[in-house]
């Protein structure tokens, strides 16, 4: 004799009783988005970390290079101070988003706070420092011009880096189960 189907008969409750009539709070396991956003933070800022030590050791050895083929060179390159300054904002700025990664995968709202500080911040200190860089008179413009046109460039760009970059450092905020602390 085969089974037949099984049914399940019986009344649905209207709800669990709670004291004071407050709801039932059921809680799950936080959202895995702020592990995942906070690893790529990370990554970000080891990258960000070894460009700035790359910045500040190759960009004076390279000077040095061009300028032993060419003495000419160093007329419209960039002197060695403004490759170590490059590379100090490039190291604090690295090694920030490596502890605020590290706080975000940790479900620490203060990490999403940081990145976002320090996107402004060193998003400011690289529009200060395109405005006192030294820019050289090249053919058909003045160092003025061209300080202008680097200046809003940098804007621009350090604009909608920012915008971008903290939303989507921001992505673990918008989850409904986001465990952050």
């Amino acid at each position: 004799m085969q089974p037949g189907p099984i049914t399940i008969s019986g009344e649905a409750s209207p709800g669990v009783a709670t004291p004071f009539g407050t709801p039932l709070v059921v809680h799950g396991a936080p959202s895995e988005a702020a592990k995942i956003i906070g690893i790529l933070v990370m990554v970000y800022g080891g990258l960000t970390l070894a460009g700035g030590i790359f910045s500040a050791v190759a960009g004076p050895l390279f000077n040095e290079w061009m300028n032993s083929m060419d003495p000419d060179f160093q007329d419209f390159s960039s002197p060695n101070w403004v490759y170590m300054v490059q590379g100090l904002i490039g190291v604090a700025a690295g090694a920030g988003y490596l502890y605020s990664g590290w706080l975000v995968q940790n479900y620490n709202r203060r990490g999403i706070y940081f990145v976002w500080g320090i996107l402004v911040v060193s998003m400011l200190l690289q529009l200060v420092f395109a405005a006192v860089q030294p820019y050289p008179d090249v053919e058909g413009m003045d160092g003025e011009t061209l300080r202008l046109i680097s200046v809003g460039g940098a804007a621009l760009g350090g604009i909608c880096g920012v915008g971008i970059c903290g939303l989507l450092s921001a992505i673990p905020l918008f989850m409904s189960n986001h465990g952050m602390e």
